[in-house]
């Protein structure tokens, strides 16, 4: 069964209120995961709006060109979408499902994520990722209200 746009959409809001789940739940290993998944189904929902071509790469700062999200995004705020995906994309990756959460740490070690944050680092790590993807999915939102 092929997916759709909707389809695609209801994952995207499925993903991020487990992920919200999650975080209350101080999962933060599987929050971090459903986060980014999150994002990347919402990306896939504005692609599929537009074509039928599956585009199998889990890149989402390529998947957001490929979309044309910045399409949605005011002007005076596509330095920080900007942003808000690159960061995203350098923390997120889909193989992440296959890690511990000894490995996710030290994925994050490698990057010095949230490396001089005070508090707790998981839940600091997850926390970021769920902002990123709240906001990234609220601004996505934008396309189905303005139609």
């Amino acid at each position: 069964m092929a997916s759709t746009s909707e389809s695609y959409r209801a994952a995207a809001d499925e993903h991020l209120e487990r992920a919200q789940d999650l975080f209350s739940n101080e999962s933060y290993h599987l929050c971090h995961y459903l986060a980014g998944l999150a994002v990347e189904c919402h990306l896939r929902a504005h692609i599929r709006a537009r074509t039928p071509v599956f585009d199998a790469r889990h890149d989402l700062e390529l998947l957001a060109l490929v979309a044309d999200f910045y399409e949605v995004v005011p002007l005076s705020r596509h330095d920080r979408f900007s942003a808000v995906f690159s960061d995203l994309n350098r923390r997120w990756r889909s193989n992440h499902r296959y890690f511990s959460e000894r490995q996710f740490l030290d994925f994050m070690n490698d990057l010095r994520a949230e490396y001089n944050v005070k508090g707790d680092r998981r839940k600091n790590l997850a926390r970021t990722a769920l902002n990123h993807a709240q906001a990234i999915i609220k601004q996505g939102e934008a396309k189905w209200s303005n139609e």
